[in-house]
């Protein structure tokens, strides 16, 4: 094996990811970033941190509807109920796979296992499509936010940068998939060559045909996009709840436009988050909402996001008791495994 080869290995390790986490932790408490001082207060809040509990299960409900019209735009129905199945062991996963994506990896398995090997490829990009939705709605949420509450939004710091972000990742991301999904471009021998030109140039086909899939069927694409930006209402108020729970008292609106940054992050970090994401938190929240305690917010919600994936574990006993666990194809879903 090369010394490339190793090296991607290492990095790319869970283990590796989880020493990453706990340095860049260790760090914030070496830094004084973490004021455990206000932990005192939680005995006196701790109902706004049980509301913050409980507004984390109903997005694994939309989120499941969200899928099942997927697979549905893609042409594979499937009951909500099993939709809600592989969601939940999948979210269970993402805490016992402690990676980004683990959970993706395993609820492509069950979908692949469910449609047969002929629509493998369709069920794993269903799965990977079905997470870039869910990232946009979190970016097409706090886009929407700010131009309702443009006269607060105006006032916020770095606010061109900030808008800049949130709508290139929301309205420029659709734009892009609308352009890039048009006929003529699509067939183009240039695209055609760059769609051929790797694991990456073969994704980026895959993910458009599934864009162009879901934009033929009108009420199914309004449908995911409504329900990708729903879903995330309410891990945006799970975190206003958070912030009131440790002293501080968020606008709702700047925490709307702010909270999904810092939510976004998470996919950067492991078992939820936990390091580049608690850093996000810390930086996001101080600089834009001028919350000092920003990362204790962040690591009290993902320890909380843990828990509620543990409400997944009931799921995935259950269907150990009649199936081996599938796996996807590793070679199918490599570009899940690559950070998408």
């Amino acid at each position: 094996m090369s010394w490339k080869a190793r090296a991607r290995a290492v990095l790319g390790s869970v283990w590796f990811k989880v020493a990453m986490a706990a340095v860049v932790v260790g760090l914030l408490l070496v830094f004084n970033r973490v004021d455990w001082s206000v932990l005192n207060r939680l005995g006196e809040t701790w109902p706004w941190l049980v509301a913050a509990l409980l507004l984390m299960l109903p997005p694994y409900l939309v989120v499941s509807y969200r899928f099942s019209v997927i697979l549905a735009s893609q042409g594979m129905r499937v009951p909500f109920r099993q939709a809600l199945r592989w969601t939940m062991i999948g979210s269970f996963f993402d805490l016992a796979m402690p990676s980004s994506n683990g959970g993706d990896l395993v609820k492509a398995g069950y979908v692949v296992k469910h449609v047969g090997h002929g629509m493998r490829t369709r069920a794993v990009m269903a799965v990977l499509f079905d997470r870039v939705l869910g990232l946009l709605g979190l970016f097409l949420l706090a886009s929407l936010v700010s131009l309702l509450g443009w006269s607060v939004v105006s006032a916020m710091p770095a606010r061109t940068p900030l808008l800049l972000c949130l709508f290139g990742a929301s309205f420029g991301v659709l734009l892009g998939f609308r352009v890039l999904g048009a006929r003529r471009l699509f067939n183009h021998p240039a695209m055609q060559r760059f769609f051929g030109s790797g694991v990456w140039g073969g994704r980026t086909r895959e993910l458009i045909g599934a864009f162009n899939e879901l934009r033929e069927r009108p009420r199914y694409m309004v449908a995911a996009l409504a329900l990708s930006v729903f879903n995330h209402v309410f891990w945006c108020v799970s975190l206003l709840c958070i912030a009131r729970a440790v002293g501080n008292h968020v606008e709702w609106v700047k925490g709307f436009v702010v909270f999904p940054l810092a939510i976004f992050s998470n996919i950067f970090g492991v078992a939820g988050g936990f390091g580049v994401g608690t850093a996000a938190f810390d930086l996001f929240l101080s600089q834009l909402l001028g919350i000092a305690n920003g990362a204790l917010i962040g690591l009290l919600f993902q320890g909380l996001s843990a828990v509620s994936r543990l409400a997944g574990l009931p799921f995935y006993l259950a269907a150990a008791r009649y199936a081996e666990l599938p796996k996807a194809d590793p070679g199918e879903i490599q570009s899940m495994e690559d950070g998408c």
